[in-house]
């Protein structure tokens, strides 16, 4: 899968990348990518057959994020469960959105979270419990 294209605000830094599906229901998952940085979180969808046809021309389409949310829009990440597969991350935003993500190494997804937040400077990341996250806005 080609890497999309991601264009990095001012003071901003990626903590994290990798393979990252997106799943609908039992049945309907999406394959992508996502990327983590110190200000925010982006999934994008696999690239389409069209734009793997146009080949050379695929760089003037811009890759849009599937969804992107700014790090102080989560409010909960947990570990989940997709049949057996246990590298899932499962997030809650403050407006109750939930996604649910298939990542293929759990442990260094939420490493990469706890470093975004610490260098953030403005959320921590707390632990609940087993596998259970909530973030706070620092004081």
């Amino acid at each position: 899968m080609a890497r999309p294209t991601l264009e990095l605000r001012s003071a901003e830094s990626v903590f994290h990348d990798g393979s990252m599906s997106r799943v609908y229901g039992k049945l309907s998952v999406e394959i992508g990518s996502a990327y983590l940085t110190n200000q925010r979180f982006m999934r994008f969808k696999q690239s389409s057959g069209l734009q793997v046809l146009i080949g050379l021309f695929a760089f003037l389409v811009k890759d849009k994020p599937d969804f992107e949310v700014a790090l102080s829009e989560i409010k909960s990440l947990a570990r989940g469960k997709q049949g057996i597969n246990k590298n899932v991350i499962m997030m809650t935003l403050h407006d109750g959105t939930e996604y649910k993500l298939i990542c293929t190494k759990f442990d260094d997804w939420m490493r990469a979270f706890e470093e975004a937040y610490r260098a953030n400077g403005r959320y921590s990341l707390n632990s609940l419990g087993a596998d259970h996250w909530a973030t706070q806005p620092l004081s």
